[in-house]
């Protein structure tokens, strides 16, 4: 067994481990279950694979995350170090591929999603390895009190069990208390040993900034800004906006969210410095270590402590001085009510919405579909009149409750008819025309198509005729354009498996417990926001801290509440000071004194008022 320290200086040139790693990793490696919780920047990747090096074997790491694991396994491939995902979409044939080459191929690390992991397929050969380390990244996914909840994560236990409970490694960044234990209680680790360092960032400078002017407070804070800057946002258009308003004042920006177009070049101008400033919404960042991130500047509230304290974690990576900000006006709780508390349906809604996914498939009471169902979201929308945000949470209640599993795939669907029929169609299909072969597999394939439409499974066929997808397309088109059938294709974007029989009142008492829980969980962590910016008094980092379930005896010193002075002489004395070098205006102050706008504007009133500064075009001058 080499050590891990030697791996560690082998593979990736470092001669120390960062806090909590080196005790992760012994823990892991004496054959003992471990739940790693180290901040955002912490190296937690670094736990398990250091672990999983060490013991030999393969380590299965279950991410929820398809951009996280690609990004792993192409850093540890660079290392000369084998490493695979089984993420995206893949035909059963292309699975099992996979699966052989991790078998045969001598792959350390298999990254898989937890979804994957209830596949048969995926199930039989995965118990065919020999796998030393089962490590499930960011596990707060476990938890229904936490935040991202995802239901499939409550079941890797079953993995566990089936696989030969092999040595587990649960990380994280953020968890309170009750989420550690139910992440725990969920996995059947009771002997788990919680490795935790310190919520603490010593050199990350938390900030509230109160201002009716974000645009002008985020122009204050880029001026002559060092390092790169994140500045998040919730909607792709108000990304979109602010970049454009900061050119129009000659600030360079780009900005980063789910429809952007080169997102590789995006990462590389920023992290290069060419392009320092992104404006994005929250998954950017998530993956990339970027070390000298200054400032991360959260334009609109962010929706939970767990989220801010994983997004602010992102400045400040190389242990020197950053800022984490959040800018906020009167009006952004109450905007953040709307879009996160608002949205969630109320129990009649899902109702209606269960119901009339059953009709829109004909699901008697009893049933269960054996195969997935496909429809177009949008048009489902526009059949039964329902709300686009309503639906898209209805949904995703199904999917947490365990009753319907649903994905966002685009696919093309087809329901065709044969208009041959009897001796017409055999005579067609035995003069061997070029489309006689795929008109002979229809008819064995959907023995009624000659009479009605019946709905095509393109894969099903491809896979019987031979004939490569696109191609097959193309001969279903002719089909038509030759008279030899009538075609409707449409595209579907949403798919639903239904886990369990159409059963209204199991499934809806599931839903309406669940939505309890649900709107509980999410009054509590809006209410924590909604205290972290309005409490001026208290620490900042000390209140994060604190909700994690850390005590901190001392103030960190630092923050806007540590450096808020309510002495009306002192303040008009760090603001003659300020003013000794330029003038400035009022954001310029409240900025570099960390102090909310309305105080400053008190007290450079009474200032003019006693003759100590006078205002000329917007700011503010020693009065000579």
């Amino acid at each position: 067994m080499n050590s891990p320290q030697a791996l560690m200086e082998k593979y990736w040139g470092w001669s120390e481990f960062r806090p909590g790693q080196k005790e992760a990793i012994s823990v892991s490696i004496s054959g003992k279950n471990t739940l790693v919780l180290l901040p955002t920047g912490g190296g937690k990747s670094l736990c398990y694979q250091l672990a999983a090096l060490s013991m030999g074997g393969v380590c299965v790491v279950v991410s929820p995350l398809i951009a996280l694991m690609i990004d792993q396994v192409e850093a540890l491939k660079s290392k000369n170090i084998r490493a695979m995902s089984i993420s995206g979409p893949m035909r059963e044939n292309e699975l099992v591929e996979a699966l052989d080459q991790c078998a045969f191929g001598d792959i350390s690390f298999l990254y898989i999603s937890p979804e994957r992991l209830q596949n048969p397929i995926v199930l039989q050969r995965l118990k065919t390895l020999s796998i030393s380390l089962l490590a499930v990244d960011e596990a707060h996914c476990i938890s229904q009190w936490g935040h991202d909840f995802r239901p499939s994560y409550r079941k890797i236990n079953n993995f566990h069990q089936f696989i030969g409970k092999p040595p587990v490694m649960a990380l994280t960044a953020t968890a309170t208390p009750k989420v550690k234990q139910d992440i725990t209680d969920t996995l059947e680790l009771p002997d788990t040993q919680i490795i935790q360092t310190s919520f603490v960032r010593p050199n990350l400078i938390y900030q509230v900034h109160q201002t009716e002017n974000k645009l002008a407070s985020i122009q204050s804070l880029l001026t002559n800004a060092t390092g790169n800057t994140i500045i998040y946002l919730r909607t792709r258009r108000h990304c979109e906006t602010l970049v454009e308003q900061l050119g129009i004042s000659g600030i360079r920006a780009n900005y980063f969210h789910g429809g952007s177009e080169n997102k590789t070049k995006l990462i590389e101008e920023w992290s290069s410095g060419r392009n320092p400033v992104m404006v994005a919404t929250t998954a950017f960042g998530m993956g990339i270590d970027q070390p000298n991130v200054r400032q991360v500047i959260h334009a609109a509230l962010p929706e939970s402590m767990e989220s801010y304290y994983q997004e602010a974690g992102r400045a400040g990576r190389d242990g020197k001085r950053a800022r984490a900000i959040i800018i906020n006006s009167k009006r952004d709780v109450e905007t953040l009510e709307r879009q996160f508390i608002d949205p969630i349906p109320n129990y009649d809604f899902i109702c209606q919405v269960y119901t009339k996914v059953c009709s829109y498939f004909q699901i008697a009471y009893g049933e269960l579909p054996e195969e997935p169902l496909d429809l177009s979201f949008k048009k489902f929308l526009e059949t039964y009149r329902f709300s686009s945000k309503k639906t898209y949470e209805a949904f995703q209640i199904f999917d947490k409750v365990d009753s319907i599993r649903w994905t966002n795939q685009l696919r093309q669907k087809y329901s065709l008819q044969i208009l041959y029929k009897g001796k017409e169609l055999r005579n067609y299909i035995e003069k061997n025309a070029p489309l006689s072969s795929l008109v002979n597999v229809l008819v064995r394939l959907y023995p009624k198509i000659t009479e009605n439409y019946q709905p095509i499974d393109v894969i099903k066929l491809s896979k019987r005729t031979g004939v490569h997808l696109e191609r097959l397309k193309e001969q279903l088109t002719a089909l038509a354009q030759n008279g030899l059938a009538d075609i409707d294709a449409w595209q579907c974007d949403t798919r639903l498996y239904f886990l369990e029989p159409r059963e209204d009142k199991h499934t809806l008492s599931k839903v309406k417990k669940h939505l309890t829980q649900l709107k509980d969980t999410r009054k509590l962590q809006l209410q924590s926001i909604e205290n972290y910016i309005k409490e001026n008094e208290i620490c900042k980092q000390s209140m994060i801290v604190k909700y994690f379930g850390e005590k901190v005896e001392a103030p960190c010193g630092q923050c806007s509440s540590c450096q808020s002075e309510p002495n009306s002489k002192q303040l008009q004395k760090r603001i003659l000071e300020a003013l000794q070098s330029h003038p400035l205006t009022v954001i310029e102050l409240s900025q570099l004194l960390v102090t909310e706008e309305k105080v400053i504007i008190a007290a450079l009133d009474e200032m003019i008022n006693e003759e100590k500064i006078k205002r000329l075009n917007g700011k503010f001058h020693i009065q000579s």
